[in-house]
């Protein structure tokens, strides 16, 4: 079982979290890649709220942060997302389209949804993998869906392979 309940909404960048937007800014402005709100085609926030358990559970598992909030944003070159839970503070990733792959994630041993990063993200020197969790809603999918075409044009799937033409091809 999921230690979270999360709830993903498409929003505008204006109506992010206000820390999670500000590192956002911040990083485009570092980043020097352009206008935050025309250079974005999409954004989401989820928010998960951890699950109460017993006492046994929570003193076993240590620990955990009670609310995270998520932002992500899709521009056409880059994948941003930033995380602010109530212990963590704001910690934010980024991944160029052009190094990456994605796929929906979804646990068959917890009932838990997101999206699964694979590739050079932030400034790793090898491929790494990471995970965004998201609710179950249609912005969640439709935002999977968004990040896929977007590195779909970046980088084009091979065309089929024909088959030799004494198979009919």
């Amino acid at each position: 079982m999921s230690d979270y309940n999360r709830t993903t909404r498409e929003c505008s960048v204006s109506q992010l979290h206000p820390e999670l937007r500000q590192a956002i800014r911040s990083y485009f402005q570092e980043h020097q890649l352009g206008s935050l709100d025309t250079e974005t085609l999409m954004c989401c926030e989820t928010i998960s709220e951890k699950k109460i358990f017993g006492r046994l559970t929570s003193l076993l598992k240590g620990p955990e942060e009670a609310t995270i909030h998520t932002g992500m944003i899709l521009t056409s070159q880059w994948l941003i997302w930033v995380k602010k839970g109530d212990q963590s503070g704001t910690v934010l990733n980024a991944a160029n389209l052009k190094e990456i792959q994605v796929r929906t994630y979804a646990s068959i041993f917890a009932p838990d949804t997101g999206l699964e990063i694979s590739g050079f993200i932030g400034n790793s020197k090898s491929h790494v993998r990471g995970y965004v969790g998201m609710g179950t809603e249609l912005a969640a999918q439709k935002f999977y869906e968004e990040v896929q075409k977007a590195i779909d044009i970046i980088n084009p799937p091979p065309p089929p392979k024909k088959l030799p033409k004494w198979l009919g091809g």
